[in-house]
């Protein structure tokens, strides 16, 4: 591979030289966010109307797609990359639950804000949007070439040149060299919304607050007739009367058009496509495709009008550059202060000797990242003194270890919950992750401390040690009818550990102590060994669309005066229905057997709940219930709802003849809320007649007991 690069390059370079008065241009893409998806089209039809692009010069979106190009990829490649693109995953700093342990992505909780603190000072995030899988796609892609060619951009198949702005001398700089990831990385930083670049003592942010079309890089670099495309914004009207964030927005475009004049410079051939007032932050998959189009058919129409643009009919089509697979000779770890390498390698998937792939140093990059210890996992290829194999450098930039974390939820029957989480990513520099919670409401109060030990997480082993207590005053009701007011305290403690199978599901097995006074009655307690399981596919906790949740756990307390066996079971299925449509079935329950005190007795819960029925109503020994319900995604963030469900309660695990059903159906609707789904619901049921619910917020958001 190695050789037919080479010989390919040298060709092209001789070839070049008896071209050279036959054709060429050198192509200048502008920046303009979403817009630059029409740069693909551009591309597609200049190469389909043969015009030989020789240098391609870049800035902000103008350099990710140029930057492509000029490592090799053709037009063709470069356009399914951009339509098979989940561009809304690309740009989330939410791990990828793919590649993330089970037990730690169940340890996020649904906070309603959080921040990042060093001591007891909150620390402003980088940036609105995380770049880390656009940087991860863009390694990817340009590293193989690199390796092949070396750092400067003269060497790639074409010819390249980037433009950033330096926040520290306020000049614009013109990237010549280097990795070419991290200068499309900082060509297209633009402020507050992407995080800048620092490289040695420059802070680097988008080309386009200096130089959004960089005519005269082009003209005083190349020798060739320059053909400039502009898929910037159109200029935004004066408000009559403008918002604070409206003069702040027109402050910084007036700005940056100042310096922008500094540049100017005309080229010889000047394409501005009508993009149909198409948003520069519109990045879905119809607005590319839209996009891609509109540039391909003005191209056309633009270089039929403009015959004098040179072609080259001897110049084939260009082929897509090849997919890398090389060996791994070597690792190596730059950037790690706090962080130990042991840390490192309990997440790292590829070793030496292990093959280099596009996609799977993706996976790896991704798997360090959802480590949670990194704000940023860079990589870069270099060549090693074997042939076929490559040395892989990482670079770290280590987040904050410490965070705090908000909470609420509001239910009308127990009022409003608030909590408050601290979190610790680096226990001990190890990357164990410390967990403390703290909170309450109205007559109730709870804390929680955990301790997740992922040391071995490459071998998908955990440990976990848990402590919770809580105290709160519940009103329960009883099967007579009748309710009445119960103070309930306990403590609870888990020693367990564990297998995780990946993303998907996890086995542990542990040891757990409880001590709980019901009501007026004395402390009782026992310890009990546990076995739990559990497979977790949601693509959404709070309101899934797809997936299942299926958890069982067995308990036994063999050594206690009160012996006893129970099993737990809680399974939640959710599949696509209808256009906008969710179906979702629950099932869940307990069986005890042996002899046990009133207070294990199964109630439905907050977070488990049947329409028209109270919380903590219904105790019982034996208990199967089951809930179906449609939800409907409405317009924005507005959903409608329908519940049915059925509760089967008996005392003998053996005797269900026995058993009292009770059943219950409902509406609900609702919007959803940082905080979680806020509903106002209304339901029946064959026990307790009819009932309304107001809340907002979701289960993840309660301590126990609730």
């Amino acid at each position: 591979m190695l050789f037919r690069r080479l010989l390919l390059i040298v060709l092209t370079l001789l070839f070049a030289e008896t071209v050279n008065s036959s054709g060429g241009i050198s192509l200048v893409l502008s920046g303009g966010g979403a817009r630059g998806f029409a740069h693909v089209g551009v591309l597609r039809a200049l190469e389909e109307e043969n015009v030989w692009i020789r240098s391609v010069t870049g800035a902000s979106m103008g350099s990710l797609i140029g930057g492509m190009y000029s490592c090799g990829y053709s037009p063709a490649y470069i356009d399914s990359l951009v339509r098979n693109t989940d561009w809304s995953l690309l740009f989330s700093s939410k791990p990828d639950s793919r590649l993330t342990m089970l037990p730690l992505r169940l340890s996020n909780s649904h906070d309603i804000l959080r921040l990042q603190v060093k001591g007891f000072t909150p620390i402003l995030p980088r940036s609105a949007v995380s770049t880390q899988r656009v940087g991860s796609l863009l390694s990817s892609l340009t590293c193989p070439i690199q390796v092949e060619v070396g750092l400067h951009f003269d060497s790639l198949p074409v010819p390249l040149r980037l433009v950033a702005f330096d926040l520290v001398s306020y000049e614009r700089i013109v990237h010549s060299s280097g990795n070419v990831a991290r200068c499309q990385l900082s060509s297209m930083a633009v402020p507050a919304v992407f995080p800048a670049v620092r490289m040695g003592d420059m802070l680097l942010v988008d080309g386009g607050v200096g130089d959004n079309i960089p005519v005269d890089v082009a003209r005083e670099t190349w020798d060739y007739p320059v053909l400039a495309v502009d898929i910037s914004s159109e200029p935004a009207e004066i408000p009559e009367n403008p918002t604070m964030i409206q003069v702040g927005s027109l402050t910084y475009s007036a700005l940056s058009a100042r310096v922008n004049n500094l540049y100017s410079a005309q080229p010889d051939f000047y394409f501005r496509p009508d993009l149909h007032n198409a948003k520069s932050y519109d990045f879905t998959n119809e607005a590319a495709d839209s996009l891609i189009k509109l540039g391909y058919i003005q191209m056309l129409q633009y270089l039929r009008e403009h015959p004098e643009i040179p072609r080259n009919e001897n110049i084939s089509s260009s082929a897509s550059a090849d997919e890398l697979s090389a060996g791994v000779s070597g690792i190596e770890y730059t950037g790690l202060s706090e962080v130990s390498e042991g840390a490192v390698l309990d997440w790292m998937i590829l070793s030496r000797g292990d093959r280099a792939t596009s996609v799977n140093l993706r996976d790896a990059a991704e798997k360090l990242y959802a480590s949670g210890l990194f704000d940023r996992v860079d990589y870069f290829l270099e060549p090693s003194s074997d042939s076929g194999y490559v040395n892989i450098v990482y670079t770290f930039t280590e987040r904050e270890p410490s965070s705090i974390g908000i909470g609420m939820t509001y239910n009308n029957q127990f009022g409003l919950d608030g909590r408050i989480t601290y979190r610790h990513l680096n226990l001990l520099n190890a990357g164990d992750h410390l967990i403390v919670n703290v909170g309450g409401g109205d007559g109730y109060v709870f804390t929680e401390l955990r301790v997740l030990d992922l040391s071995s997480g490459r071998r998908k082993w955990f440990a976990d040690y848990s402590l919770s207590g809580y105290q709160m005053q519940v009103k329960a009701f009883e099967r007579d009818g009748s309710s009445s007011y119960r103070v309930v305290t306990e403590g609870h403690g888990d020693i367990a550990r564990g297998f995780s199978a990946g993303w998907s599901g996890l086995n542990e097995i542990g040891v757990a102590g409880t001590v709980h006074r019901y009501g007026a009655n004395e402390f009782q307690g026992f310890i009990s060994i546990f076995f739990s399981h559990l497979t977790e596919t949601m693509d959404n906790p709070v309101h899934p669309k797809k997936g299942v949740r299926f958890e069982t756990r067995i308990s036994w307390a063999p050594l206690m005066t009160h012996k006893h066996l129970s099993l737990g079971y809680d399974f939640e299925g959710a599949v696509p229905f209808l256009r906008k449509g969710t179906m979702v079935l629950n099932v869940w329950g307990q069986l005890l057997a042996g002899t046990t005190w009133d207070w294990q007795e199964s109630r439905l819960s907050a977070a488990r709940n049947i329409p028209g029925m109270p919380y903590y109503s219904l105790p019982s020994r034996q208990r199967i219930a089951g809930l179906a319900g449609f939800r409907r995604e409405l317009n924005g963030p507005f959903f409608l709802s329908i519940e049915a469900g059925s509760v089967c309660d008996w005392e003998s695990p053996l005797e269900i003849e026995d058993s009292e059903w009770t059943w219950g159906a409902g509406l609900a609707a609702g919007l959803d809320t940082p905080m979680g789904p806020a509903s106002v619901s209304w339901g029946w049921s064959s026990e307790f007649h009819s009932r309304w619910t107001v809340s907002v917020g979701s289960s993840s958001t309660y301590g126990p007991g609730r």
